[in-house]
């Protein structure tokens, strides 16, 4: 799909349906072309493919929500009563947020130290410096007072500024900005923070710095717990092309049982499931904000495995607002539930993660002292 309507964040390591050189429309990076084989990895097999197809599937989805997904995927599951839903699902409004793009390749053309800081809310954040480079600007940052476990995903109403007061940014002020990273200070507290600008400013101008809040963010997860009874599967996992077409071309699965729980979970809860053409489906919605829940887009990801959770392998998720679909292929649970008799469900498990963001308004004017 090299130059297709497909390309890679380098940030969030996923693939987005844009062009390359397109903003991420969750984190802002620059996309990057899709090479056609990565060296050193193997080619896509089947159940691959098969998922890049789903996921092409998503952006059709768009402001109509996931609940035409989930038709998409298993048009035909309803007619076959492999599907049952236990709430509505609404339509999810499309994000509104706008983040801009930027990019920090390029030659360095100059860099000033600063270490000016403003504090607000129990929280202190410090302007290290500033590095100018062909085609960008990089904000180094440092950050004390955040909650245990909270890393910074961006920054709100950021604003810079001249010492006559003249705005340095085209447009004043940038609503919403993704940091380019957010990590632990070496051998202290805090997090240092950069952000990225799409084009270079006047380092030597800089006077003021001003923020309107942080965007923080958490590591979540929920783990659903589930078992799926298909006495035929076992028989036809053996790497054979007509094994691999009887589960793609398979229409009915008389007997087969998937049952789908979330006993423990806080931030989702499960909607619906479907078993079909050798695809396990789980639909589920947020319980309260999207954006806190591992339905959040930022780093989402799914891991299948076993009941003693010592096999992970990874299955698929999308979501849109606050509805999401997971999905993966039932060869996965052959793998993971190989001591299990052909004749009993295979258990497992099914952990979801994300990157959980809240706002944290505050006013942060950060200039030198005594300025």
């Amino acid at each position: 799909m090299a130059g297709g309507r497909q390309a890679w964040c380098p940030r969030c390591d996923e693939v987005r349906g844009a062009r390359p050189g397109a903003a991420c429309a969750v984190c802002g990076r620059q996309l990057l072309p899709l090479p056609p084989e990565r060296p050193g990895q193997p080619r896509q097999g089947w159940a691959d493919r098969l998922l890049g197809r789903l996921r092409a599937l998503a952006p059709a989805a768009g402001a109509v929500g996931v609940a035409l997904l989930v038709l998409a995927v298993v048009a035909s599951a309803f007619a076959a009563g492999r599907l049952t839903r236990t709430t509505p699902s609404a339509p999810a409004a499309a994000p509104t947020t706008t983040v801009p793009g930027f990019l920090d390749e390029g030659p360095e053309t100059g860099r000033r130290d600063f270490n000016w800081q403003a504090r607000s809310g129990g929280i202190t954040v410090e302007l290290r410096d500033i590095t100018v480079g062909t085609g960008f600007t990089r904000l180094e940052l440092h950050v004390d007072g955040l909650p245990r476990g909270h890393q910074i995903s961006a920054l709100d109403r950021l604003r810079i500024r001249d010492l006559h007061g003249r705005d340095l940014l085209p447009g004043g002020v940038i609503d919403h900005i993704a940091t380019a990273t957010s990590r632990p200070t070496f051998g202290g507290g805090g997090r240092d923070t950069e952000v990225v600008l799409d084009r270079p400013l006047d380092q030597g101008a800089v006077a003021t710095v001003e923020l309107g809040g942080l965007t923080l963010a958490r590591q979540v997860g929920e783990e659903l717990r589930a078992s799926l009874l298909d006495r035929e599967l076992r028989h036809h996992l053996g790497g054979r092309p007509e094994d691999r077409d009887w589960l793609l071309e398979r229409r009915d699965c008389p007997g087969c049982r998937l049952r789908v729980t979330c006993p423990e979970c806080r931030t989702i809860r499960v909607t619906g499931t479907a078993y079909r053409r050798g695809r396990v489906v789980v639909a589920v919605e947020a319980v309260g904000s999207a954006a806190s829940s591992v339905l959040s887009p930022i780093r989402r990801r799914v891991l299948v495995t076993d009941e003693d959770g010592t096999s992970e392998l990874p299955g698929w998720i999308d979501a849109d607002g606050d509805s999401g679909v997971i999905s993966f292929g039932a060869d996965l649970l052959a793998i993971v539930g190989e001591q299990t008799p052909g004749n009993q469900p295979m258990a497992f498990r099914v952990n979801v993660q994300a990157l959980a963001e809240r706002s944290v308004r505050g006013t942060w004017t950060i200039r030198e002292a005594g300025g």
